[in-house]
């Protein structure tokens, strides 16, 4: 096993992620969008010089699968937003140096105005408005010009992310919506309460057009592999989220198809909206599914740890249990004074939680595993660039990745590992135990009765958060959202034990994610769930 490893580091070189980084960073990269378009194809010549066949897919627009709806193309080629007192220019953004200025799929338009603050969607109107929701909430029930949105949970001096991925029927001439930073939105705030007029100027040059989305698939190797599933959508730049985990791909492709050790097969998709029609098109049968998303960062300027995101614990799994040992094996660098390897880059073990690709591939019952960096400074910001991004790092998490597959095609002492690594689990479960005096004795029914992946009932698609509030509305809807948790289990959690006739999953699930809900907050689950079963899960 040690002249593997050496084999697989003396074919990772920092330059290249570099490169690559540069590469897809210079891309607007929204769902639906050229700028995506042209990131794919940068990708695929990639891999195909690395002895890779590609192929690339086309995801229809404006469609569905399941509980999933792809939104309509959409291309955006400038805009600003100015803000003014008077004569008196307060602030002025333009897209070509914040691209996440306009919201993703927004209506263009143009126009001045006085800016007016709304405390909330329910006491909001006016024909220009500056508030804090949920992007599509706020154009969908909004009669309004033009919204300017804010979002105080990320970085406060960056332009925020926000989309609306409408289907082709939600499509309206208003409003445009706009992003500016929570710093310039407190500060307009602040005057606008004592009676300072303040005013808008905007500008979107976007437009809907009639094309398909795409994806990249590329494998070498005709028996059964593994997939590793990275999602390349997002804004420019999207250097952790998620350029990182694109590159990272690219590196395990190119690893592996010099090491040739294992049939492996790469997707980079748009994240979600892509991964809902992979199957149609896999090459092979999957040993297992690897996903990459957000990794490989500079961890002591994002203040990010890596993430190993497990399935949930009612299903075997081998893949966590394979990409456990391999991070031990590449991460383990630095050493005590007694010369015992020690971590040198932060990394554990991560109950299931949902909100990338892995959710797909878990439903469709594939042994799935994810890598992923969380929390992350700049995430969903236009300051996401590449400086917060260390190659090495991302080297590295790419040579886990590439030792997981290994270790999951050969079956690698696989009764040991299993072994070890559940005894690992119930001793990491019985120390955040004795940490949050949390009572995670019910563990032990999921550990008896586990549901083999390959005999599971499959959920085509995971719910949406969109789908939750078209059946509950707004305000049961806002409540989840700010609910610890509950988009994991609502999600995928919950229907997936379900279809599997796992009992009691909102028990298992708070014990699983030691979660302390308030007898209140349950109550909210226990009725969502409810109504989920018998509308939805019908």
């Amino acid at each position: 096993m040690k002249e593997l490893v050496e084999r697989l580091k003396r074919l990772s070189h920092p330059g290249l992620a570099r490169d690559y980084l540069r590469e897809l960073t210079k891309y607007h990269r929204i769902q639906g969008s050229r700028g995506l378009i042209d990131a794919v194809k940068a990708v695929k010549e990639i891999v195909e010089d690395y002895g890779l066949e590609t192929r690339m897919i086309e995801i229809p627009p404006n469609s569905e699968r399941g509980f999933m709806e792809t939104p309509i193309s959409w291309d955006v080629e400038g805009g600003f937003l100015e803000l003014k007192r008077g004569d008196n220019v307060i602030a002025r953004y333009d897209y070509l140096d914040h691209p996440t200025l306009i919201a993703a799929h927004s209506p263009p338009g143009e126009g001045c105005d006085t800016l007016r603050y709304c405390s909330s969607l329910d006491k909001c109107d006016g024909r220009s408005v500056l508030l804090e929701a949920p992007a599509y909430l706020a154009f969908r029930e909004l009669d309004a010009d033009v919204i300017v949105l804010y979002d105080s949970k990320r970085y406060l001096e960056a332009v925020p992310y926000t989309g609306l991925f409408l289907r082709s029927s939600e499509v309206k001439k208003k409003p445009a919506v706009f992003n500016i930073p929570a710093s310039m939105a407190l500060k307009l705030i602040s005057s606008m309460q004592k009676g300072v007029e303040v005013e808008v100027c905007w500008s979107s040059n976007a437009k809907y057009v009639e094309r398909p989305h795409y994806m990249l698939l590329a494998h070498r190797g005709e028996g059964p592999g593994v997939l590793y599933i990275s999602h390349i959508c997002h804004p420019k730049p999207g250097g952790h989220d998620n350029a990182s985990g694109s590159v990272a791909n690219i590196l395990v492709a190119k690893t592996l198809s010099q090491v040739r050790e294992v049939s492996h097969i790469h997707a980079w998709v748009p994240e979600y909206t892509g991964t809902i029609f992979l199957r149609d098109y896999l090459p092979a049968d999957l040993l297992g599914v690897v996903n990459l998303d957000m990794v490989g960062s500079k961890q002591w300027i994002t203040d990010s740890t890596l993430n190993i995101v497990m399935m949930p614990l009612y299903i075997e799994q081998k893949t966590p249990a394979y990409a456990f040992l391999a991070s031990k094996i590449v991460f383990d660098e630095a050493q005590s004074f007694g010369g015992f390897k020690l971590p040198r880059y932060r990394y554990s073990v991560s109950p299931y939680s949902a909100g990338s690709d892995h959710d797909v591939t878990i439903g469709w019952g594939l042994d799935s595993v994810m890598f992923n960096e969380w929390p992350s400074k700049y995430y969903h910001t236009d300051m996401d660039d590449i400086d917060a991004i260390s190659p090495g790092n991302l080297v590295n998490t790419a040579l886990a990745a590439s030792l997981t597959g290994v270790f999951l095609a050969k079956s690698y002492m696989e009764e040991e590992v299993l072994r070890a690594f559940n005894e690992y689990l119930k001793s990491w479960y019985a120390i955040e135990a004795l940490k949050y005096k949390f009572d995670t004795s019910e563990l032990s029914r999921a550990f008896r009765s586990r549901v083999k992946p390959g005999d599971m009932n499959v959920l085509v698609t995971p719910l949406t958060m969109k789908l939750l509030y078209k059946i509950l509305g707004r305000d049961v809807y806002m409540k989840l959202r700010e609910l610890k948790g509950a988009y994991s289990f609502l999600t995928l959690y919950g229907p997936l034990a379900h279809i599997n006739n796992v009992q009691d999953p909102i028990t298992l699930f708070q014990v699983e994610n030691l979660l302390t809900w308030s007898s209140e907050d349950r109550k909210l689950i226990v009725d969502v769930w409810s109504r989920i079963k018998d509308e939805v899960l019908k």
